[in-house]
């Protein structure tokens, strides 16, 4: 067996997650890839790569060391990682794999593959096989109408790996803790405008370039990128819920001018505060 299947681009940009590529090897020895960091390859600079082993045996790289995978064990790279993996050439593997975005990557997946690639083993793997083949299925089709469905099996397949497999190596990375509570720090706190990053970098014991390039590492954007976020995100929720006018909303949002948090609003959903706010109340 050897299938590479690509998904036709998503006419939603707000899917949770979506399959970019997917496909399977079964029968080839030979079967190793060896890229650099940041590599644009298949886009992975900016997609996680997931491979599940269904059979026979393979390598995954991580550092200095060498890991060996067999059936119900897989591996997890977030992007912009090196990658270095391989099949034996004794008992080749039988593997699945997707690449994928993910827009809700640091509340579904954490920091697993971020510094380093994820390792871990299913108890019982038949689940994540199941949807790994549905997501074949559709790969298969090609079928635009069925982006939704495509969406919604990446999505049951990430949540059994979080909620059933551990990890076969720990993240050695000593900055993934502190990092990720900055991330909820600046969520509960997105609100306040004079809400500084020198501020967060405090709270973390980093310098602020330091923990500017450790946030971006882990979290694939910038702080202040996800303190912008966290606003818009707190600006819908009030259109949405409230009867507060587009002017107050801005200020309960963190935002110092309306102007400011209008343009904002557009450049990351595509659309105007006030249509958002109509479009989901009708």
């Amino acid at each position: 067996m050897q299938e590479h299947l690509f998904f036709p681009t998503p006419s939603s940009p707000h899917l949770l997650c979506y399959p970019d590529f997917t496909g399977g090897y079964s029968g080839y020895p030979s079967h190793a890839v060896d890229r650099p960091a940041r590599s644009d390859d298949l886009k992975l600079n900016r997609l996680y790569n997931l491979h599940l082993v269904q059979g026979g045996r393979g390598t995954v790289g991580s550092g200095g060391d060498v890991f060996e995978l067999e059936a119900g064990s897989g591996f997890l790279y977030g992007p912009g990682l090196a990658q270095r993996y391989a099949s034996s050439s004794a008992d080749p593997w039988d593997i699945r794999w997707v690449h994928f975005s993910c827009l809700a990557a640091d509340r579904l997946l954490g920091a697993r593959g971020l510094s380093e690639p994820w390792l871990f083993r299913m108890p019982d793997p038949s689940g994540a096989y199941a949807c790994m083949e549905e997501l074949l299925e559709l790969g298969r089709s090609s079928d635009p109408n069925r982006e939704a469905e495509a969406s919604a099996r990446l999505y049951e397949l990430l949540l059994h790996l979080v909620n059933r497999a551990s990890p076969l190596a720990m993240p050695s990375d000593p900055s993934i803790p502190g990092i990720h509570a900055a991330a909820e720090w600046i969520r509960s706190r997105c609100t306040d405008p004079s809400l500084s990053m020198s501020e967060v970098a405090a709270e973390t014991g980093y310098s602020v370039p330091y923990f500017s390039r450790k946030f971006h590492q882990l979290m694939g954007r910038t702080p202040s990128a996800y303190l912008l976020e966290s606003r818009v995100l707190h600006a819908k929720h009030l259109l949405v819920a409230s009867s507060l006018t587009v002017r107050e909303i801005a200020a309960a949002s963190g935002f110092s001018q309306s102007s400011y948090f209008i343009q904002c609003f557009r450049k990351l959903e595509q659309t105007t505060p006030e249509r958002f706010r109509l479009s989901r109340r009708a």
